[in-house]
């Protein structure tokens, strides 16, 4: 069975170390003192595309291991299919998470590398300000997210490929039913999805059980 505490631990430990390595070329970037337009357009651009293709191997192998791990007794599912579904979503899943990242990274340093000098920071100053933008702390908070995600999106590609063969599974959301679920699901708990599925929000833990669709309904 899929371990997803295991998922992030590993999820969370790649993205600590492309984001930490980021944090150090952004730096050398900046140089000593540190100048903005040191900063090549293209790093704001396309620097997140490193982090991607770290991670996208582990989304990818959490996307087939979840469809995988549906049961399919009698069904036959093109796993070819979904193979490429996982190579697909990977590809862009993470992109807008990491957009949005170095994009308040770019606004960050520009409010920060003005307070080196009003300040008169060091450079380790300067990167423990910077700090903030590449934190194990926003690590963990994206594996967790994506790892939901990706086992989430795993099942429904696995599901939608049920569904065309005639077999109707209706998804119910499903919170871990501990302190910790919050009160953006914890309304949704054991209620049938019609649009949205996890993760709702940064942290999201929540995971979809698929169910025959009862008489009547």
């Amino acid at each position: 069975m899929i371990d997803r505490f295991e998922i992030e631990r590993k999820l969370g430990r790649v993205l600590s170390r492309e984001m930490q390595a980021e944090l150090e070329k952004l730096m050398e970037y900046l140089g000593d003192p540190p100048d903005l337009n040191n900063v090549p357009h293209s790093y704001w651009q396309n620097g997140w595309k490193r982090i991607q293709n770290q991670v996208e191997p582990i989304l990818v192998d959490t996307f087939v291991q979840s469809a995988l791990e549906l049961p399919l007794v009698g069904i036959t599912i093109d796993w070819d299919l979904i193979n490429a579904d996982a190579v697909n979503w990977a590809r862009t899943s993470l992109v807008p998470t990491l957009q949005k990242m170095f994009d308040k990274t770019y606004v960050g340093v520009n409010e920060l590398v003005p307070r080196y000098f009003e300040e008169q920071w060091s450079r380790a100053d300067l990167a423990r300000h910077l700090e903030k933008y590449y934190s194990p702390v926003r690590a963990e908070m994206i594996a967790i997210t994506e790892t939901t995600r990706a086992k989430v999106e795993g099942e429904r590609a696995a599901v939608a490929e049920i569904n065309q063969r005639g077999v109707i599974l209706v998804p119910t959301w499903m919170t871990q039913e501990d302190e910790r679920v919050c009160p953006i699901c914890g309304p949704r708990h054991k209620q049938r999805i019609t649009v949205d599925y996890p993760p709702a929000h940064p942290r999201c833990r929540c995971y979809v059980d698929y169910d025959y669709p009862k008489e009547g309904n």
